[in-house]
């Protein structure tokens, strides 16, 4: 375990303390034609190889789930200024398309994006898991404390990846620019804090 990651483990119990107290309204969107909602940034969507998983078990929800809907609400934007050592939390652009809602927080000089799966079966939602797991640059799979107890990977890219109860969290600081790191830490750094921020939330 890394430094980086240490302190965001020990960083955990500070986090949950803030989740569920605070208001989860999400940023502004636009209605697309078909009724779904999509963000003001067209980088809402992930790169191929990655899009062909992502519409693998998309489904007919009308919306999130209040769980997804938390990686764009009061506390996550606050982690994310925590972990990108920011005065003021940055407000995320976010989407909802075949059943993954997604969250753009422009930073700077880059952006940050997370993103839910929200699927709510065991299988489908292992599914997602394994095929984003593939279709990403050579995984890693995060092993003891760090994996918080589920089923998690990152890149060298700066991705970090977890499944929790058959949703997939996706945590994106490859669009990253240098500028927007803190001293000291890399995006996968970034990432990891703030998964684990959303893990916390979703586990209290």
């Amino acid at each position: 375990m890394n430094s980086s990651t240490a302190l965001a483990l020990a960083a955990v119990p500070l986090l949950l303390a803030g989740c569920g107290g605070g208001s989860t309204s999400i940023g502004a969107t636009h209605v697309m034609s078909d009724g779904s909602t999509m963000s003001g940034s067209s980088m809402s969507e992930p790169d191929p190889p990655a899009r062909t998983a992502l519409h693998a078990h998309g489904g007919g929800a009308s919306g999130p789930t209040t769980t997804a809907s938390m990686i764009c609400g009061d506390e996550i934007r606050g982690a994310v200024a925590h972990n990108l050592a920011l005065r003021r939390a940055p407000v995320g652009l976010h989407s909802w398309q075949a059943r993954r809602f997604s969250c753009t927080y422009q930073l700077a000089g880059g952006e940050l994006r997370l993103s839910v799966k929200d699927l709510d079966t065991a299988k489908p939602g292992r599914d997602y898991f394994d095929a984003l797991h593939d279709s990403l640059h050579r995984p890693r799979t995060i092993h003891g404390l760090a994996d918080l107890g589920f089923p998690a990977f990152e890149t060298a890219h700066g991705d970090v990846v977890f499944l929790k109860d058959h949703k997939t969290l996706w945590v994106d600081a490859s669009r990253l620019a240098d500028s927007d790191l803190p001293d000291g830490r890399s995006r996968q750094d970034v990432a990891y804090g703030v998964a684990a921020a959303v893990i916390a939330c979703w586990t209290e």
